[in-house]
């Protein structure tokens, strides 16, 4: 047999069935996704801001006792942003369930960052904003 016509082995083929099967999985992920409105996309951001935020703040156990305040600080902003974008196009109930976790993050913030000592270490933008027009 020649190079050309002889059959593949089963651990040749395994990387030719993994790369087929992360091609369908892309594309399905491509359909899910236009499928979803703006305002929908944006509540799952929420979600995986949230979920970072936390993270950052060294609240989950793959990241416990590593702190990253300032992005901590950066996913709250983010996520206070976001809150007010979706404001005008979602439920009042909906976006009051936001604020309580926007409230919830911003309080463990802080009680955070006075615990560790670090009390108004890194400023967020309104802080910065405010200064400027003093």
């Amino acid at each position: 047999m020649t190079e050309d016509n002889r059959t593949s082995s089963p651990e040749e083929q395994q990387p030719a069935a993994e790369a087929k099967n992360e091609e369908d999985e892309i594309r399905r992920l491509r359909a899910e996704l236009s499928r979803l409105t703006v305002a929908d996309h944006l509540v799952l951001m929420l979600q995986s801001l949230s979920a970072l935020a936390f993270d950052r703040l060294g609240l989950t156990k793959e990241n416990e006792g590593r702190k990253d305040f300032e992005q901590a600080r950066l996913a709250i902003d983010a996520f206070k942003a976001l809150v007010g974008v979706l404001e005008p196009v979602r439920t009042a109930e909906e976006i009051r369930a936001h604020r309580s976790v926007l409230a919830q993050l911003q309080m463990t913030y802080v009680e955070i960052l006075e615990k560790s000592g670090k009390e108004g270490a890194t400023p967020g933008p309104d802080e910065t904003r405010s200064e400027k027009t003093k």
